[in-house]
């Protein structure tokens, strides 16, 4: 069967072959390559005695290595997390008897274009610093002569630009000689344990491992009876900015039966959650979504003071971001439906799986972790989650039981058994539900390419190139003229981040203010005091000692009023503080930019430029091109690390109060703290606004320009067409008819 649909699938894309000249050479590889990737996956549906395969999926720091810890593992940390979202890996998890792990390296072409990314980060890099200082030995001569020159614009890198500079400067830094491992899979399978091979894993993908900046992914094979008929695939992010680790993402994917999407849960499903599950789930026949909403932890922390007690909390703050999720997948939803064409209909079948999967479980690894492990063994980091935690409210202090009903795991648990339930069912339908998502996704092709034809075709038959090379530089010159209309629109948003971020720093040093302080307080306690006096020690029977004395000691206690101030308040308000300007600033950074309204104004200031009424305009001339423009804008957002600064007041008092002169002492302290974190919050926020303006500038400069190549492309493939008119128009008939007989097709076949 399997042969017979790929076969009937790569005969529809090879018959564009012999019509190549007349389609667009993207759309043919894409139509190309479905047929290939459905074989790969549909041969993996009928191996016998498959594993079902579990896949847990979202975007890069959503909790999911810890997410699995905590369902698979009883919190170990089985799976480290990476460094950093560059040095994820992938990794498959299975069950076997005798522990072993296998470890798959980069290929020595994906290093090398690792390496060649890296090089030209650090050209770039090089070339700012030496205008730089051109620049600056020339400043002071400029300014004497009244002349004015703009300093040079720092180099704005791409993430996979970024993520290549990180790995190779953690491959410099521990001197690893990369070749001998390239191209290679090696096995750790000298081991006894899971502990042990947990151990000598770490070397390959912990924070700090020798081989963890060139190891593409991992499988593991662990004695652990949960994982007995199952396989469970961890994937490093779907927003993965090394691209040869994504594609080895998205294969993967393709072959699981259920996903667990996990997603923030202060921020269910938002735009890039639902944008990387349009490019990864619709087509390939996953029809078992289980939606996760991570981090409950920190919603439950944001929200908590609005109620009175944990029992009003828990219930009230789930009903909401279950809501807030809800209107989240509607509104996609609802945008979706009103640019949908008629054959696009494998988006809206994403759609109404993620409707049906609604609402989401809200789960907190790390809760779950604090419900099972004794307080001594707790590391620093979840110390200081329980303090926050046990902090919300003055009459309440957590338990495991209240800890296991916010980290809402049983509701996993289950969720899970029916799934393991569900798996001969989901097995036998994985192969009909990947065939009809296949083909969805083929008749999608074939709609885009009988849309490029059309268009051409309309412009073969419909005008010769000197008409629609006027009406293509007339909207080149209405374009370029209104060139200020769009860069104010560009301007406004960055102006508007610019004073979005600078507000949130006048917001924060206020809330500053209230850290600085450190109450004293007013406290009793009984001391001990002594006192002495001389008793007579002589005897009647000894007349020696008549007239000798000895003295007596007393111990009395009295109530002694003192003043103090708390140590472990201050630190609590600097922690708290980190906690709450840190999320502020992430939050802020995020949505400096309402890209929802930016696109719409955008359209709007083209629009403004032409006659949307006039029959001889086609405007998806200009807006196909403003959508890709538009899309491809991304905003940077700021995460920030100053534990160290709080580290210095733990370190310096260690005692839970103080008194006397130390009481000014632990004021002065706190202040100078608050003013660091200020000092290096001020940092990161022009920083961050010196990003956004940077991006924001660099789309602005490009944009007009990729605006009028698109149109004067159009005119050149109109000269080279109406050289062989009649033979090309034979040709986009060709491609039309067979593009209907081909969806005639497939619809039958659905």
């Amino acid at each position: 069967m399997i042969e017979e649909h790929s076969s009937s699938l790569l005969k529809i894309s090879k018959g564009y072959e012999l019509l190549g000249s007349s389609l667009d050479k993207n759309l043919l590889a894409e139509l190309q390559a479905l047929a290939s990737h459905f074989k790969n996956d549909a041969l993996h549906t009928q191996n016998e005695n498959r594993l079902l395969r579990i896949g847990i999926i979202g975007q890069i720091k959503r909790g999911k290595s810890s997410f699995l810890n905590s369902l698979l593992f009883n919190g170990q940390d089985v799976l480290p997390k990476a460094a950093t979202p560059m040095t994820a890996a992938l990794t498959k998890i299975c069950y076997a008897q005798q522990p072993k792990a296998l470890v798959e390296f980069y290929s020595k072409n994906e290093w090398g274009k690792v390496k060649n990314l890296a090089d030209k980060a650090f050209t770039k890099q090089a070339s700012y610093e030496n205008a730089l200082l051109e620049y600056q030995a020339n400043k002071a001569i400029s300014q004497k002569q009244g002349v004015f020159i703009p300093s040079p614009a720092k180099p704005v890198l791409s993430d996979e630009e970024k993520a290549s500079i990180e790995l190779l400067n953690m491959v410099k830094s521990s001197g690893l000689n990369v070749a001998q491992y390239l191209d290679r899979t090696i096995s750790l399978d000298e081991v006894n344990n899971n502990d042990e091979l947990v151990d000598k894993l770490n070397n390959y993908v912990g924070a700090s491992g020798e081989f963890t900046a060139i190891v593409k992914s991992t499988e593991l094979h662990l004695n652990i009876d949960s994982l007995r008929d199952i396989e469970v695939v961890d994937t490093p992010g779907m927003n993965d900015p090394i691209i040869s680790r994504g594609r080895r993402t998205q294969e993967f994917i393709g072959q699981c039966d259920v996903v667990f999407v996990l997603s923030n849960s202060g921020q269910f499903l938002d735009q890039s959650d639902m944008s990387l599950l349009a490019q990864n789930i619709p087509n390939k026949g996953i029809e078992d979504i289980v939606l996760i909403g991570s981090l409950f932890d920190g919603a439950l922390l944001d929200e908590y003071h609005k109620y009175p007690s944990i029992q009003q909390a828990l219930p009230a703050i789930t009903t909401k971001l279950n809501n807030q999720a809800k209107s989240n997948v509607d509104k996609v939803c609802n945008e979706f439906a009103a640019h949908q064409s008629t054959e696009d209909n494998n988006q809206s079948h994403l759609m109404s799986t993620l409707q049906n999967a609604l609402p989401p479980i809200f789960i907190s690894s790390r809760c779950y972790d604090l419900a099972i492990k004794p307080e001594q063994s707790l590391n620093e980091e979840e110390l200081h989650t329980l303090n926050l935690l046990n902090g919300m409210f003055d009459d309440f202090s957590f338990n495991a039981n209240t800890f296991a009903a916010v980290a809402n795991f049983t509701k996993v648990l289950s969720k899970l058994d029916t799934v393991k339930a569900k798996k001969e069912q989901i097995l036998a339908d994985r192969f009909n539900n990947l065939l009809i998502g296949s083909k969805r996704e083929v008749k999608q092709k074939l709609a885009q390419i009988a849309d490029d034809v059309t268009y051409k075709r309309k412009n073969l038959l419909e005008g010769d190139v000197e008409s629609l090379a006027k009406k293509q530089q007339e909207a080149v010159k209405r374009i370029e003229s209104g060139t200020v209309k769009v860069n104010s629109v560009f301007e406004k948003y960055s102006i508007q981040a610019a004073k979005t971020l600078t507000r949130l720093l006048t917001d924060i040093n206020q809330d500053a203010i209230q850290v600085k302080q450190v109450q004293s307080q007013s406290g009793s306690r009984e001391e001990s005091y002594t006192t002495s006096r001389e008793v007579s020690d002589s005897s009647w029977y000894n007349p020696l000692s008549w007239g000798s004395t000895r003295t007596v000691t007393s111990t009395h206690y009295r109530t002694v009023n003192y003043t103090y101030a708390s140590v472990h308040e201050a630190v609590s308000k600097l922690e708290s503080f980190v906690v709450d300007t840190s999320k502020a600033i992430y939050d802020v950074s995020e949505n400096a930019i309402q890209l929802g309204l930016f696109k719409q104004d955008i359209k709007a200031s083209i629009k403004d430029m032409f006659d949307f009424t006039d029959d001889n305009f086609d405007p998806e001339m200009v807006l196909m091109p403003l959508n890709n423009a538009v899309e491809r804008i991304t905003i940077p957002a700021v995460s920030l690390d100053l534990d160290a600064h709080i580290n210095t007041i733990r370190q310096q008092f260690s005692a839970e109060q103080v008194e006397g002169d130390d009481i000014a002492q632990l004021r002065t302290e706190q202040a100078r703290v608050v003013a660091l974190l200020l000092q290096d919050i001020s940092v990161e926020l022009k920083q961050c606004i010196n990003q956004i303006v940077e991006k924001l500038a660099k789309e602005q400069s490009s944009f007009i320009p990729s605006l009028t190549k698109d149109l004067v492309a159009s005119v050149e493939q109109l000269k080279q067409d109406l050289t062989h008119k009649e033979e090309v128009l034979k040709g986009y008939d060709d491609v039309l008819q067979k593009v209907n007989t081909d969806l005639a097709t497939l619809s039958t076949n659905l």
